[in-house]
């Protein structure tokens, strides 16, 4: 109880509603998708390269490969322009669409997220073989291991996914690393 006599869970369910009203206005769009620079760039852009439709796929293999379209290249020429004049004018970076601008390696978004997603994701599986292979079959705690490896395993193929093209695994990834973690619970 506080001082007033109401019980301290009031106040905090006042906290909770104020921070649900306000959380959508704080996480509606990373600075840079904002931008007037970047939607100007990228509205310029498509209308130059992309004239028949933005949703053509790029010309490159790798880019095809991983479903990069005209306009997805037009916002990544416009993000690294952006950030390169940022640089070498002092200013601040920006996120765009929620990510830092990484130069991507052909097609892949964040080569050095995705290699330490499968390096995790090795790790795990060798973890997973010693457990096959050298926990007793009747030991209480050997299904639970196996089942965290097996999802372990799993949220690290969608990050490798997810840092590779964002675009089209948000969901696969979140959904694995929620999971994940509810094996505890098992």
């Amino acid at each position: 109880m506080t001082k007033q006599g109401r019980p301290l869970t009031m106040k905090w369910s006042y906290v909770v509603s104020l921070a649900v009203v306000l959380l959508p206005v704080l996480v509606s769009a990373s600075s840079g998708d904002r931008r007037p620079e970047f939607i100007g760039c990228v509205s310029h852009c498509a209308f130059s390269r992309c004239p028949n439709s933005s949703a053509r796929l790029a010309e490159s293999l790798p880019l095809r490969l991983t479903r990069w379209t005209c306009l997805d290249e037009c916002r990544y020429d416009c993000i690294h322009r952006l950030t390169t004049d940022d640089q070498a004018n002092g200013r601040h970076i920006h996120q765009y669409f929620g990510k830092w601008p990484f130069c991507r390696l052909g097609g892949i978004q964040e080569p050095a997220s995705v290699l330490f997603s499968l390096f995790n994701m090795w790790v795990h599986i060798q973890g997973a073989k010693k457990i096959v292979h050298r926990l007793p079959h009747q030991h209480p705690m050997r299904l639970y291991y196996l089942i965290w490896s097996l999802t372990s395993i799993n949220a690290w193929i969608w990050s490798s996914v997810f840092h590779t093209r964002g675009k089209w695994s948000h969901s696969p990834r979140l959904n694995s690393a929620i999971l994940q973690p509810c094996t505890l619970y098992f």
